[in-house]
């Protein structure tokens, strides 16, 4: 009778170190997947930042970086005035409307360029509309472009095939410009304007410079005074 109480003595003792055996085994293999876990968390993040980095930076050129179908004016001119705009932004609608671009090239002449950049950030249809505007300067048309989206097109109203029907509108080779906007072949250009922005710390749209110094949303008096300094008046 003692022999069989202290075998199921024993036998309880083994069972329960046994349990406890598979207590700590099962500990153990809960703290690797949680490990695991974390090392596979951690290497996500770090891939996303990278990928993050690597798709939101692009080459950039300072500001004085021009291609000639966006100038308006002498490309040696004294004076050289550069808009980061966006076309799906009413303040730069507002600007353009306004018409103190002409009243200072009625002032200045030649002595005086616009430059236009873009800096399309305020719709999500901005972007593909900047691009449309690269399309038709390889038409000869991107200050027409410029100019009938400000002064016709509804706001808001950039979606490609609207895009595709203003260069229509403007008499444009149809196929070509349609080709050039799916192609998406000035994405990369619209991005290193952005970036450009950014870097030389434009604020909002519109943004300007004049001979690299920042001026914000500016009037025509005050844009006036900044080029008569510049040109020693």
């Amino acid at each position: 009778m003692a022999n069989t109480t202290t075998k199921r003595k024993s036998s309880k003792r083994i069972s329960k170190r046994q349990q406890r055996q598979a207590e700590r085994a099962k500990t153990a293999r809960m703290n690797q997947i949680r490990i695991g876990g974390i090392i596979l968390l951690a290497a996500v993040i770090i891939g996303g930042l990278i990928f993050w980095r690597n798709a939101s930076v692009a080459p950039v050129d300072n500001i004085t970086e021009i291609m000639p179908a966006n100038i308006d004016g002498p490309a040696d001119a004294p004076v050289k005035i550069v808009e980061f705009g966006d076309l799906g932004c009413p303040a730069c609608r507002a600007w353009h409307n306004a018409g103190i671009k002409a009243q200072l090239k009625e002032k200045y002449g030649d002595q005086i360029s616009f430059t236009f950049r873009h800096f399309p950030v305020i719709t999500p249809l901005s972007p593909k509309a900047a691009e449309a505007a690269q399309c038709a300067a390889e038409q000869g048309a991107f200050w027409a472009y410029h100019d009938y989206i400000y002064e016709n097109v509804p706001a808001n109203a950039l979606t490609v095939p609207e895009l595709k029907s203003y260069a229509g509108v403007l008499g444009l080779d149809q196929a070509q410009f349609d080709a050039c906007l799916d192609s998406g072949k000035y994405r990369e250009y619209v991005a290193r304007d952005r970036q450009a922005a950014f870097d030389a710390g434009a604020r909002g749209t519109p943004s300007f410079f004049i001979n690299g110094k920042a001026v914000y949303y500016p009037g025509f008096e005050e844009l006036s005074g900044i080029i008569d300094q510049e040109l020693g008046n």
